[in-house]
């Protein structure tokens, strides 16, 4: 029987666009739009600089850094992309793991730096959203928390995706799936404290799957069993709990699971965005003022209400802390109908925090994730209840939906509609591409010159 790592490694090693399912080629560029376009949303939020600056680039190395169009060395090229792509938390999501943001920036530096096609960065993307996902999908509610689930995934979908863009074989697969499995790890306190850990966890996951993929196309041996050896990834991370091995990665190339990756419209935390939702709908629907409201309940699933960071009730001092809270989302969503970034950052509002103090949350051990009801009264009264317990249909975007997101989005990018229908275009073209100087074109500052430029 092969091991874990081996399965996952001939999957991704042998990834073909040609040959995937269309809908697979699809999903896989609506990611890419998603995730571009929510990273040059996220640039105005200055952790992006901030990784630029700890890296002290000096213009040398294969890969550009998208927020600044410097030049790093591929590990540290992926790094900084991962941090600009998370900064504004609104990436894509599945269960409690976001692919993109460690499998987006790991394709597109390696590729890059091995002057690979738009095929083969395609190809890098599906591979390393498949590996991370059938690894995370049965793990990821056994280990958040304490642990979180992109500091924990997001090196083998980063060394899959970059090692396809590499071009390594399934040995050397192996190999770079090995080392990445023994450099994951991360805590979720960092929610608990409002602090700026997480931001840059992506950014560690990402850099590290690249590492690991250069470190194996070099020579180095990691481990076969690294996922259910002894004292392995599974052992670490969830220890008794672990389901068996065997099955882990059994239906790969059968079921392909980036179609059921989901996307947020909104720039806070994946647990707080159908109560948010909810509550949009609840002020729309009724014609509810933030001044109507006399009381709110909202009803969450236990381990998403308890979840570091998501009952915080204030005061709120960072943006780090209003993205996490469920009570000052559904409050701004309350007060405003919709979330952008800028509204996180109304700490001391007395709109918003004096409708904080009006909202109860209710974790349900038996409600479903990703799900929400909220119980609303007003003043003089009237009552209202909103549900919703399927939020797949709410969050599992078409290419349409994905598009019309990114245009609504980019008054908050640096970049002109112009711009972005550049870059639909580009996407759209990967498959044919000789190389990612479009790709490039179409994100970098056009005073940043791209490859062939």
């Amino acid at each position: 029987m092969s091991t874990v790592c081996e399965r996952l490694a001939e999957f991704a090693a042998g990834v073909d666009v040609a040959a995937v399912p269309e809908a697979v080629r699809a999903r896989a560029q609506d990611c890419l739009i998603h995730g571009l376009v929510v990273g040059g949303a996220g640039d105005a939020a200055g952790f992006g600089e901030i990784a630029r600056q700890a890296l002290d680039v000096k213009g040398a190395g294969g890969a550009h850094l998208l927020a600044s169009g410097d030049r790093a060395p591929a590990q540290l090229a992926a790094f900084a992309n991962s941090v600009l792509l998370h900064a504004r938390a609104q990436e894509d999501t599945h269960g409690t793991f976001h692919p993109g943001v460690a499998t987006i920036p790991a394709a597109l530096a390696a590729t890059e730096s091995a002057g690979g096609d738009g095929a083969t960065f395609l190809a890098a993307v599906i591979a390393g959203y498949e590996v991370g996902t059938a690894i995370s999908d049965p793990l990821t509610e056994l280990t958040t928390p304490p642990f979180r689930a992109t500091g924990v995934f997001g090196p083998l979908a980063a060394a899959a995706a970059a090692g396809r863009a590499f071009g390594l074989d399934a040995d050397r697969m192996t190999s770079a799936l090995g080392l990445a499995a023994a450099f994951a790890g991360g805590s979720s306190e960092t929610f608990a404290a409002g602090t700026d850990e997480w931001h840059y966890q992506s950014g560690a996951a990402a850099s590290a799957g690249v590492l690991a993929a250069q470190l194996a196309r070099a020579g180095a041996c990691g481990s076969a069993r690294a996922i259910e050896g002894q004292a392995g990834f599974l052992d670490c991370f969830v220890q008794g709990a672990a389901p068996d091995a065997d099955a882990l990665a059994a239906e790969l190339g059968r079921r392909w699971r980036i179609l059921d990756v989901t996307f947020k419209p909104y720039p806070i935390c994946a647990f707080n965005q159908v109560p948010a939702l909810v509550a949009a709908r609840l002020a729309a629907e009724g014609g509810i003022t933030a001044a109507d409201v006399r009381t709110v309940v909202v009803r969450m699933n236990e381990r998403e209400a308890t979840y570091p960071g998501v009952g915080f009730a204030g005061p709120f001092r960072e943006v780090a802390q209003t993205l996490m809270s469920v009570r000052f989302c559904v409050a701004t969503a309350l007060a405003h109908g919709h979330i952008d970034y800028q509204g996180l950052r109304r700490f001391d509002d007395p709109v918003i925090t004096g409708l904080v103090e009006r909202i109860e949350v209710v974790p349900e051990p038996a409600r479903p994730p990703k799900t929400a009801s909220a119980s609303l009264t007003t003043h003089d009264g009237r009552a209202y209840e909103l549900a919703i317990d399927d939020s797949a249909k709410e969050l599992s975007w078409d290419s349409t939906a994905v598009r019309d997101n990114a245009r609504r989005l980019r008054p908050e990018t640096p970049w002109t509609p112009e711009r972005l229908e550049s870059l639909f275009a580009v996407v759209g073209e990967l498959r044919s591409a000789p190389d990612l100087t479009g790709l490039l074109g179409a994100v970098l500052d056009p005073a940043v010159p791209a490859p062939g430029r």
